[in-house]
């Protein structure tokens, strides 16, 4: 800043003297200077701490390989110890014979056991082999207190115990493997030791002779972990690699633990700063350069950091409200299902749905909708414990484990204040809003042991409850448990009907009002059950949807309808069919794109389909559904909402989706013309269509005074039961000649009458 006003206010150098000017600029020499050498030191000192933990993960890598070795080893040469045991138990005295063969073979192998004394009423008296240790026989353990306490400690663990080095009769000094023998589990025979030489132990696993590093090992006092106690000294190694920076680790043994270290050879595990100086002289040299170049590298780190916390937090926790998100709730929820297990406790799994959020978004926009949901998530915080788990899980869905329950009414009543505190008025942008929710309520483990199957048990018992009404509180039961079953079974059989050709196509006469002529259809999927008979669309659409069946059926009747448009075409039928589209079917990025490969590959016009998608589908994933939409309206394919004004969408809809048809549900023509009311808001609805410039389709046509009310009201299509029921497809084909025939016919004939009428 003071440079800029230096260049635009030149006249306020004339009242500072030279002195400070040059002080000014001596000051930023001096930061810029400053602020390079810190920024070479961090990059120096950087690299040399990244350069100390590589080092150090190489070194834990051969530390552990080592200790590996050394235990390995150790189990080998006590292995000799539980090979001898049914052989002393056998009889009272051993086979001298037998255990020296069995010796034999261990003292033939690479090992390291030095010899074998069996001291029955501990006192030694066999060894082998004999040669060298013959001192030993007779010897008496309980004359010996360093021996004798390492015996004591393997009799009162029943248990082998290795213990030393000791320095043994013979003036050796040896590892000793003592195996207590017992009749029965409870009379004493004796002890058995095996002498390991603990130095050729080392040797062989190249302790002493490792390049890059130097070991030592040590008995592993818990007492030494306090500084004030002074720590046992290295019985193997070099002692001084403990007193420097070494790498420790364990190494476990029957009834006894090491510490094994490890340092490098040449005394440090990196440089030291000094050895940088090349990068001193670089960073000095290149003042300017460098500082550029640190802080690009700052700021990118700065932004590189920045995002990579944004999207580790977005991946675990919800942007709107702060808690986790579904998937960093299931971890959790994964370790309360542990935490219980272990200690044999119960909880519940709550799911709140908030009631008419999305009317609240449509009508005082989401702005108000997202503010709506951060109090919420507030209101429910204060109303459980600090350790039950909050989540948000879904748009308008809030998951709560309440930790620690014993019985289901203590859930069902913390449930219910969780809503009570909720139904107070929330005061949002001079907005007074009264929140319901509807709850389902599982609890662990009684309606389940795992994750996912908890949540959707909660999640189904979160739907009974929305079905029951407003501030409703409902428990996974088994009936809910075979209603799951039901359509689950149900979309199993869907699945194998489409692979058995169960499903048919059946076509809808659409009318065109002008003109009288069939010149459109709707094509509906019906399904013939094989033991069932005719099943309902009613009946396994919705669970098609729920499941994703629906993507089958979808795909099964546009290449059915594609096929059916040719053999209509071949008799002289110019027809437009429409289609309905599952809102699912648009999760997809790549729908619109395969779709339209598969109306290019049947050679079909697009401009002869309609696809119909429900209103709901406008308001979920709006710029992916948004982008199919505008793909398949460029390519020529017509687009209809379907069931128009029975949802809560808003008009803003019609205007920002390319629609071109509205179909006014079957429900709003009923009773009419009679009803005044009705029939007043068909008109208005016809009437948004044509201020839209989009076409009006009227379902539910059964009556003749609704033809010639929707006749006055110019609705562009009818489509209805007074026309026609769907039908397969040749019998349709029959239909839509016969139909258009009589039209032509009776227009021809009315013509006629017109013509001799006006000749009179």
């Amino acid at each position: 800043m003071k440079q800029i006003d230096l260049v635009n206010y030149p006249d306020r150098l004339s009242v500072q003297s030279e002195r400070w000017r040059l002080l000014r600029y001596l000051v930023v020499v001096l930061f810029i200077a400053s602020a390079l050498l810190y920024a070479v030191y961090l990059v120096v000192d950087s690299e040399r701490q990244q350069q100390l933990e590589v080092e150090k993960r190489r070194a834990a890598e051969h530390l552990s390989s080592m200790r590996g070795q050394i235990e390995q080893r150790l189990q080998a040469n006590i292995l000799a110890l539980r090979a001898l045991r049914p052989e002393i138990l056998w009889q009272d005295t051993p086979d001298r014979v037998r255990v020296q063969r069995i010796m034999d073979e261990f003292l033939g192998s690479d090992l390291d056991i030095m010899h074998l004394a069996l001291a029955p009423d501990l006192t030694v008296r066999f060894i082998y082999p004999v040669e060298g240790n013959q001192s030993l026989l007779g010897f008496n353990y309980r004359l010996a207190t360093e021996q004798y306490s390492g015996i004591l400690r393997a009799i009162a663990a029943k248990d082998m115990v290795v213990s030393g080095p000791l320095q043994l009769v013979q003036g050796q000094s040896a590892l000793l493997a003592r195996m207590p023998i017992f009749h029965d589990d409870r009379r004493l025979w004796g002890v058995a030791t095996l002498a390991i030489d603990h130095n050729h132990l080392l040797e062989q696993v190249a302790f002493y002779r490792h390049p890059n590093y130097e070991f030592a090992l040590r008995h592993l006092n818990l007492a030494s972990l306090d500084q004030d106690v002074v720590q046992e000294p290295a019985f193997a190694g070099n002692n001084d690699v403990f007193i420097n920076d070494p790498i420790l680790t364990e190494v476990q043994f029957p009834r006894g633990r090491w510490q094994l270290a490890a340092f490098p050879r040449d005394g440090s595990w990196v440089a030291t700063n000094v050895d940088f100086w090349l990068h001193w002289a670089i960073g000095i040299g290149l003042t300017a350069v460098i500082l550029m170049a640190f802080l690009m590298l700052v700021f990118t780190q700065h932004r590189l950091r920045g995002a990579i916390t944004t999207i580790a937090y977005q991946a675990r926790y919800d942007g709107l409200t702060d808690l986790p998100n579904r998937n960093f709730f299931q971890e959790q929820l994964g370790a309360a299902v542990r935490s219980a297990l272990r200690r044999e406790q119960k909880f519940a799994l709550l799911v709140l749905d908030l009631d008419h959020l999305r009317e609240i978004n449509d009508v005082l926009g989401h702005d108000v909708g997202n503010a709506l949901l951060q109090r919420v998530a507030e209101r429910i915080r204060t109303s459980i414990r600090e350790d039950d788990l909050l989540a948000r899980i879904g748009g308008d869905e809030f998951a709560i484990v309440l930790r620690d329950l014993n019985d289901p009414s203590e859930a069902e009543i913390r449930a219910t204040a969780i809503m009570n505190d909720l139904l107070h008025t929330l005061d949002i942008e001079h907005n007074h809003i009264n929140m319901t929710t509807s709850t389902g309520i599982a609890m662990f483990p009684h309606d389940g042991q795992e994750v996912q199957q908890l949540i959707k048990h909660a999640e189904l018992a979160m739907y009974a409850a929305k079905q029951a009404g407003a501030m409703s509180v409902h428990f996974f039961d088994e009936q809910l448990r075979q209603s799951t079953e039901r359509d689950i079974n149900l979309h199993h059989q869907i699945i194998k009907g489409i692979e058995a050709e169960q499903f048919e196509v059946h076509y809808q006469p659409v009318i065109e009002t002008e003109t009288g002529l069939l010149t459109r259809c709707e094509a509906l999927i019906r399904w013939t059950h094989p033991e069932r008979g005719a099943i309902s669309p009613a009946e396994f659409i919705p669970i098609a949807e729920k499941t994703g069946a629906i993507i089958g059926l979808g795909e099964f009747v546009l290449s059915q309808v594609l096929r059916d448009w040719k053999k209509m075409h071949a008799v002289g039928l110019d027809l437009s069919i429409a289609l309905n589209r599952s809102p699912r079917e648009f999760n997809d990025r790549q729908a619109a794109s395969h779709w339209l490969n598969m109306i290019a590959a049947a050679d079909v016009p697009t401009n002869r389909l309609m696809f119909e998608i429900t209103e709901s589908m406008l308001m979920r994933n709006k710029e992916r559904q948004f982008a199919n939409l505008r793909k398949l309206r460029d390519a020529g394919v017509s687009l209809a909402i379907d069931d128009f004004g029975t949802g809560y969408s808003s008009l803003n809809y019609l205007r920002s989706y390319p629609i071109d048809v509205i179909k006014i549900d079957r429900s709003f023509l009923h009773n009419v013309p009679e009803q005044s009311q009705q029939t007043a808001l068909v008109e208005v609805l016809i009437r948004i269509a044509h201020t839209l410039n989009m076409k009006v389709v009227a379902e539910g046509v059964e009556t003749a005074e609704q033809v010639g009310f929707l006749q006055r009201q110019r609705c562009h299509l009818q489509q209805g039961f007074f026309y026609g029921r769907a039908m397969p497809l040749n019998q349709f084909i029959t239909f839509t000649q016969n139909f258009n025939r009589d039209v032509l016919n009776r227009d021809a004939e009315t013509s006629a009458e017109n013509e001799v009428g006006a000749s009179r």
